[in-house]
């Protein structure tokens, strides 16, 4: 049986946290291959529950973070998402990883899905201690993102609004947030909800009580102009020689842009896989889509760590 904690790591000085789940009969005199993994927009790692455990089940020494301002780590204000401070808390969670007894540091590998997606990927390009990288339905490039979820007059106004609030807070200071499933009292809603999703969470939590994934009640609206300025597409041919992995998601997905990914996988060097698999936008988080897209990831690594 796998075995879980709570641990916790210093990233530029911020305490995050972490749960670490750790094989069956793990023995800290051994030499087990290590996994950091992470979720997506604003995502707690209290939903990664069921992928740490699938991971550790095959004999990986997995750690599932907290990024900063969200879930159990600290950061103030919460809910900012500045996506290069993500890249920097799965760095630390290396650093903490490989120094502890029973990894083996030259089988280090990362895992994200959705926005975690990409942030893995420019973490994976950066740092050479990744020998695999698996970045499941990522966001590659936030710019592109926002404006695929909005009609072009929409992501116009977007852009406006948020250089407009960039004025405000030199004025104001602060860092106000908003509920990013709800537009703002002047209207600003960077990103419309699709209905199918969001009939799909409710049919799901009516059936089972779970919501799927348990993301954060307030993002700050800076966090919004970091995201826009994130791109990890072109950071995919900087990961090989070592190995790079993008598991898609062929059916109704409106939340993960398919032109970026091809992109990013045309640029990646060898070894390199594309999983297709066709399930849904958020079937990945439920028992038998998980099953499809975590077994590619289990067997991937297995591949490159093993």
């Amino acid at each position: 049986m796998t075995t879980k904690k709570v641990v916790q790591f210093r990233s530029e000085g911020v305490i995050c946290e972490g749960d670490l789940y750790l094989p069956d009969g793990f023995s800290s005199a051994g030499a087990y291959p290590g996994l950091v993994i992470g979720h997506g927009f604003t995502v707690a790692r209290t939903s990664l529950v069921e992928e740490g455990r699938l991971f550790a089940e095959c004999g990986y020494v997995t750690l599932a973070i907290d990024y900063r301002h969200f879930g159990g780590s600290d950061g103030e204000p919460r809910g900012r998402l500045w996506p290069l401070q993500e890249t920097e808390d799965f760095k630390s969670a290396i650093d903490w990883l490989e120094s502890q007894p029973g990894i083996n540091n030259d089988r280090i590998g990362i895992w994200g899905t959705s926005f975690g997606g990409g942030v893995v990927t420019h973490v994976a390009a950066y740092d050479t201690r990744v020998k695999a990288c698996v970045a499941q339905a990522p966001i590659l490039d936030g710019s592109y993102w926002i404006r695929s979820l909005n009609r072009e007059t929409d992501y116009l106004a977007v852009r406006k609004y948020l250089l407009e609030a960039r004025r405000r807070r030199l004025v104001d200071g602060g860092d106000p947030t908003m509920s990013a499933g709800t537009p703002l009292p002047d209207g600003f809603d960077p990103m419309p909800v699709d209905p199918a999703m969001v009939e799909d969470v409710m049919s799901w939590h009516a059936k089972t009580g779970d919501m799927l994934m348990h993301t954060a009640p307030q993002i700050t609206i800076e966090s919004f102009e970091r995201v826009m300025e994130f791109d990890a597409t072109h950071a995919a041919a900087k990961i090989a020689p070592r190995a790079y992995c993008i598991v898609q998601l062929t059916g109704h997905d409106v939340y993960h842009p398919n032109a970026p990914i091809q992109a990013a996988f045309a640029q990646a060097g060898e070894p390199k896989r594309m999983v297709s698999v066709p399930i849904d936008q958020l079937d990945c988080y439920k028992p038998d889509g998980r099953k499809k897209t975590i077994g590619a990831a289990i067997a991937f690594f297995d591949t490159y760590l093993k």
